[in-house]
């Protein structure tokens, strides 16, 4: 991510969350193996997405989510939310998102 300019994500533990919490909160603790997200911002997408309209600033951070499933044994899933944006900003940001989801799967080695 630092091609893009980014600084290293916050990441968020969100399958640990989820089993920590089933117990109390009475869901299931087994929904993933493993999960994490990453939040991050880029200047660059930011600032286009505020020009448009200021009330954009709750699109950031944007955030790409890592799992793998119970059963599914060296799968690792990968998912994002692009801003539902018509516009050049979120053409933007959609574009940096694929970039970064791509790079992230190149390096794991899926296609290889």
């Amino acid at each position: 991510m630092t091609d893009e300019g980014l600084a290293p994500p916050s990441i968020s533990e969100f399958g640990q969350m989820l089993a920590r919490t089933a117990k109390d909160l009475g869901h299931r603790a087994d929904f993933y193996k493993q999960a994490e997200i990453f939040s991050f911002c880029s200047a660059q997408v930011s600032a286009r997405m505020i020009a448009e309209d200021v009330r954009h600033i709750a699109l950031c951070p944007l955030t790409i989510a890592l799992y793998t499933l119970p059963g599914q044994a060296g799968t690792v899933f990968l998912a994002y939310r692009a801003p539902d944006l018509a516009s050049p900003a979120g053409d933007f940001a959609r574009a940096m998102l694929r970039r970064i989801a791509a790079r992230t799967l190149e390096h794991a080695g899926v296609g290889r």
